[in-house]
């Protein structure tokens, strides 16, 4: 009986995560090929990550270009069936990725399969959203065992590599987060089901692959505000897009200054890189760091 290890290449990515790594890569023990795409990380993380399993491979990005373009670049490496895509700060056993496999067998138009995932809390966590939406909600009460859904969440995601190359993988002119929803989102145009099986089950950090400083929270907020009006304005229209952005500039000044009366610097940093992500939104412009559009403008 062969291994279904032998049919993934497990992918992801690290920025300065050296603190999270051990606990991912021995969930990884029985994984054959492991490909790391290491994102300008100061703290030695690709060394750290080659040192803990013999099947790690490095794409050395010399910058931080966030998630969906080193995504794209390592996908390119990939020859095998299946890819598993995660963050480096989850863990789980083998036989949740079994378990995420034989779903992916039980369906042949299944583009991605996900998990259940078990916040640092010890909660339950799926997050859903209906034919259409770009805003994903959490459900109270999981279903028992696969579900099909039009959003599954990218902690841990099965792919099947003929999809993602049909997809011509995440939009790459997203830094950081919403990639996730926009692909879901042309997985369902593209006539793929996307399952969730709560079956399998992982344990994720909760964003905890980089320790959080005001320059983080800053980049955080940021990628989050400009993420959602770009998405908005590719899923829905750039109209109505840029009317909610200006709403949410005043809403977002008004914040700032609140905080700064109550003396909460890290609100009056977040509320202000939402300002600035408006801006740049509003004024055309690309993601987080970029002087130009990695792809053509979608609106």
């Amino acid at each position: 009986m062969s291994d279904f290890w032998d049919r993934i290449t497990v992918v992801f990515i690290v920025h300065n995560s050296v603190f999270v790594l051990a606990g991912a890569l021995e969930s990884l023990a029985k994984a054959k090929r492991i490909i790391v795409i290491d994102n300008a990380s100061s703290d030695g993380s690709a060394a750290l990550a080659k040192s803990l399993h013999d099947r790690v491979e490095i794409i050395h990005n010399p910058d931080n270009t966030g998630v969906s373009m080193p995504s794209n670049m390592a996908f390119k490496e990939v020859d095998t069936e299946l890819i598993l895509h995660m963050n480096p700060d989850v863990q789980f056993d083998n036989a949740c990725v079994e378990r995420l496999v034989a779903s992916m067998d039980a369906d042949p138009n299944a583009a991605v399969i996900s998990p259940m995932i078990i916040n640092a809390n010890d909660d339950q966590e799926i997050d859903v959203m209906g034919p259409g939406e770009i805003e994903h909600r959490k459900i109270a009460v999981p279903p028992e065992g696969p579900f099909c859904t039009w959003y599954v969440c990218g902690s841990v995601w099965l792919w099947r590599n003929e999809a993602i190359k049909k997809l011509d993988g995440f939009d790459s002119n997203i830094f950081l987060y919403n990639e996730d929803v926009d692909i879901c989102v042309r997985v369902s145009q593209a006539g793929y089901s996307l399952i969730v099986d709560t079956e399998a089950v992982i344990h994720h950090g909760g964003g905890a692959s980089e320790r959080i400083s005001y320059k983080t929270r800053w980049r955080k907020d940021w990628n989050l505000i400009w993420s959602h009006f770009y998405l908005k304005s590719k899923h829905v229209g750039h109209t109505a897009a840029c009317k909610e952005a200006r709403e949410k500039r005043r809403e977002y000044a008004c914040n700032a200054m609140i905080g700064a009366l109550l003396l909460r610097p890290k609100t009056v940093v977040g509320q202000l890189a939402r300002v600035s992500a408006v801006n740049r939104f509003l004024k055309g412009g690309p993601s987080w760091l970029r002087t130009t559009w990695a792809r053509p403008r979608p609106y």
